[in-house]
């Protein structure tokens, strides 16, 4: 934000000083205070220095002159070293003028002059981009107005480059004293354009920074007027470098840093940073795209190796995100979960997407040896699906928990992205449904490998009502647990099962017992047991024909009002099972905590496993441990005869997965087992 003729204003009035026969009164030569010039430069090069060391992830260039043209952090970068840069040249500028000397001399005084003016006409630039990176506007998307913001700054420069032929903007006369020529009001218009364009971007966008950042701003600029001022009524006096060096020390300790948080394992910008630089986007609508990308299988990872391994992996991964994600920054959003932001909507967000997803055909060298991983991307645009942060927020909650149905890597459909995305549209309508009761209960056969026949089924929830038809239920369970629906979903639940064991029909069958999904967030209500038991006793069915599957969420397994509403139901008679186990290390600790019936190993760690040399020995090992705890170990997710004949040779006790069945309705689920029954006979 430089005023030009600093260095102006000093030479004219410093230096133009005669006796009544036109000599140069060289022994009454002006002196200036160039403390603080120098005080700029070291302060200038200090922030320039702890930029590029402290903070070298958030100070890495993009790639390309027009992405660093456009980086937030690299304009900073720019201030700095113009500043470093025009102070050292302005402190050397004055020790020449005490000199006399030949036409050399005079060369190197004209140079430092034009070297003066260069740098200083890159801050004022450096300053208008910055605002408009600070307040998230994209004036990339229009380029006509690009291309004139540019302009004044291309003008300058040429002006101030050919000024050797046309000494348009300053010269040197026969005594190497220093004049302006009859363009400089136009280089003073020039930079004025880009201190104006700073204030109007600042002004119309202060809704898209926070009222910190806001106050950071207007400091800066404050600090920086008030030495433009000084040095104009007090020329002598070389202060405003250094108002403008304090200046960007308070942006750098207020908004650079703040901005600038970095995620210590991967290197990545964080959540935290993601979050500033999307809202300022969303507040002065700027169309970008995220491409969302989970990595998929580190809990199989982990406990294939350890930790360290997962986190070697996750690094690695992040490096590559940072060296391939040509315009767009990348953010570590959560363990696994990194999201790249692209200020566009073109073709570079799509086929980013497409070589990440590639890239997994290829397994990733951990320490000495090669592991297959699988990856899941989404692509975000706004403002087409998303216009408020809460909404992105949604989707991201919604896109941590979602599996489509198939191995290897994948791109999200788009209409899943929507769905994901408008998940809080759908609360109202869950809460009309709930209340209609327009509930479904959908049986899944479980299958014993000991007696060959299904002996119990899992009891899943449905809504067959628009708009929730064509929706999975892992995008519709959250919102349920997030608005306290769950509860009211989950008495359903219990009394379709308790009607589904009264039947009469249902006791001419195989069929010893149920499972039934209990959320932890069930457990919040204390009045949990009392009601389930009302409603069991009104059905007059056995508790032990009720198997309660427990399915982890943020350790809540670990609380003791928990523990307890478990062991009331175990002395009841109700047994338990624990569903998703292998997704972490905890659900061991749980286990051993807990009296299970059935432990469900999670159909993650066979599709992760099942292909992998030494995946057998994996499962194996985890099944004679929950065998050591005195628990059946049921397998789910089995789909095909290679999966079935894995799971049978490790040693699991029942299969669960569509190699038998999806999900039936109850009439459906008679069905099958009338059509297993014949079979059984037959043979």
């Amino acid at each position: 934000m430089t005023i030009f003729g600093k260095l102006t204003q000093k030479r004219s009035s410093g230096m133009s000083r005669f006796d009544i026969n036109g000599n140069l009164l060289r022994e009454h030569t002006y002196m200036y205070a160039i403390s603080f010039e120098i005080a700029a430069f070291l302060l200038s090069l200090f922030c320039f220095l702890y930029c590029l060391i402290a903070k070298r992830k958030q100070y890495i260039p993009p790639k390309g002159v027009s992405n660093r043209v456009n980086d937030q952090h690299f304009q900073f970068l720019m201030m700095l070293l113009s500043i470093a840069v025009s102070s050292i040249v302005s402190v050397t500028g004055v020790f020449l003028t005490t000199l006399t000397g030949d036409a050399v001399l005079t060369f190197w005084k004209y140079f430092f002059h034009a070297l003066y003016f260069i740098f200083h006409t890159t801050l004022s630039l450096a300053f208008g981009l910055y605002i408009v990176s600070v307040t998230g506007t994209d004036i990339k998307k229009n380029k006509i107005l690009y291309l004139l913001f540019f302009l004044p700054y291309t003008i300058a420069e040429a002006l101030i480059l050919t000024n050797q032929w046309t000494n348009w903007c300053f010269f040197m006369d026969e005594n190497s004293i220093y004049h302006r020529g009859v363009l400089m009001p136009l280089l003073y218009g020039l930079a004025a354009f880009y201190i104006v364009m700073g204030f109007i971007f600042f002004i119309r966008n202060m809704k898209a920074i926070t009222r910190d950042d806001s106050i950071a701003v207007g400091v800066f600029i404050i600090i920086a007027t008030i030495g433009i001022i000084v040095q104009a009524v007090r020329s002598d006096i070389l202060v405003e470098l250094f108002a403008e060096a304090l200046a960007c020390l308070v942006i750098m300790m207020v908004l650079e840093e703040k901005a600038g948080h970095v995620d210590q394992m991967t290197g990545l910008l964080n959540r935290f940073a993601f979050s500033e630089n999307v809202r300022r986007m969303l507040a002065s609508k700027s169309p970008f795209t995220i491409v969302a990308i989970q990595a998929l299988g580190i809990s199989s990872l982990i406990k294939r190796f350890n930790e360290r391994s997962a986190d070697q992996f996750l690094l690695q991964f992040a490096t590559y995100l940072s060296l391939n994600s040509g315009e767009g920054t990348a953010y570590s959003y959560r363990r696994g979960e990194f999201l790249v932001l692209f200020k566009n909507d073109g073709k570079s967000p799509t086929d980013f997407a497409s070589k990440v997803i590639s890239r997994f055909d290829s397994p990733w060298r951990i320490g000495r040896v090669d592991v297959s991983m699988s990856v899941m991307a989404a692509l975000v645009h706004s403002p087409e699906d998303i216009r408020d942060y809460d909404e992105l927020e949604d989707f991201l909650a919604s896109f941590a928990g979602y599996r489509k149905n198939q191995e290897g890597s994948y791109l999200v459909p788009d209409k899943d992205v929507k769905t994901m995305i408008q998940s809080r549209a759908y609360e109202d309508e869950l809460q009309k449904v709930v209340k209609k009761k327009q509930l479904e209960v959908y049986f899944q056969p479980i299958y014993s490998l000991n007696e060959h026949r299904t002996v119990s089924a899992e009891a899943l929830l449905r809504i067959n009502v628009h708009p929730f038809t064509e929706v999975s239920p892992e995008l519709y369970i959250p919102i349920a647990e997030r608005t306290g629906l769950i509860y009211d979903i989950g008495l359903f639940v219990f009394e379709e099962v308790c009607k589904f064991l009264a039947a009469e029909r249902t006791k001419a069958t195989p069929i010893r017992y149920v499972e039934l999904n209990l959320s932890v967030y069930q457990f919040l209500e204390p009045r949990l047991v009392d009601d389930f038991e009302k409603i069991r006793r009104r059905y007059g069915i056995d508790a032990g024909a009720i198997n309660l599957e427990i399915t982890e969420t943020g350790g809540a397994l670990d609380k003791n009002e928990v523990l307890a509403t478990l062991k009331r139901f175990i002395e009841i008679g109700y047994t338990l099972s624990l569903d998703d186990f292998g997704t972490g290390y905890s659900n061991f600790v749980r286990m051993v905590r807990c009296q299970f019936e059935n432990i469900k190993i999670d159909k993650s760690i066979l599709w992760d496993l099942g292909e992998e040399k030494g995946g057998k020995q994996t499962l194996q090992s985890l099944a004679s441990f929950i065998k050591l705890q005195g628990s059946r170990i049921v397998q789910e997710g089995v789909e095909t005869k290679q999966q079935y004949d894995l799971v049978e040779s490790c040693g699991a006790d029942y299969i669960q997965g569509f190699y038998f069945s999806k999900p039936l309705t109850k009439e459906g689920f008679y069905d099958y087992l009338d059509r297993e029954g014949a079979t059984i006979h037959s043979a």
